[in-house]
């Protein structure tokens, strides 16, 4: 059942992202060290969404994946695309949590870098984290306001 939850992981990833991502990117995100078999499921993902003629696509360029809307219907849904509420830094480390609920601030620094305590201002800004202090430490949980946003319940 893991391989169901991290190729769930690397989906939202695609939704979010406002970049393609390599296979090194989404190694860092799920933790899953075999680029081949991250590989293997992004060709599950791509043939699941070619399978249910889903007006999204996952589409794969010189080693970096993206998701976006089908070609025959850009036209007409260009005008409803729109800058996203949190950048993209934010976006990353926003994933990260979701994938680790309850985090510490501290593990995540150590994690990912310094850079995340501007990105956790950002996001319990928005309201998408919200902080708890634990010891010199906080710990970070994600609000209702990113289970609606990203359609998680």
């Amino acid at each position: 059942m893991k391989d169901v939850d991290e190729k769930r992981i690397i989906e939202a990833a695609l939704f979010v992202s406002a970049k393609s991502l390599s296979l090194t990117e989404l190694k860092e995100l799920t933790g899953i060290a075999a680029l081949g078999y991250i590989k293997k499921m992004m060709a599950s993902l791509q043939k699941e969404y070619d399978e249910r003629g889903s007006a999204i696509e996952i589409m794969e360029m010189n080693g970096r994946y993206e998701m976006r809307a089908r070609n025959q219907y850009i036209d007409r849904v260009k005008q409803f695309a729109q800058d996203s509420e949190i950048s993209k830094a934010a976006l990353r480390t926003l994933a990260y949590i979701s994938k680790n609920d309850g985090v510490l601030k501290s593990t995540l620094a150590k994690r990912i870098g310094s850079q995340i305590y501007q990105d956790v201002k950002e996001l319990t800004e928005n309201d998408f984290v919200r902080s708890e202090k634990a010891g010199r430490t906080s710990k970070l949980f994600l609000t209702d306001k990113f289970k609606k946003y990203f359609s998680t319940e």
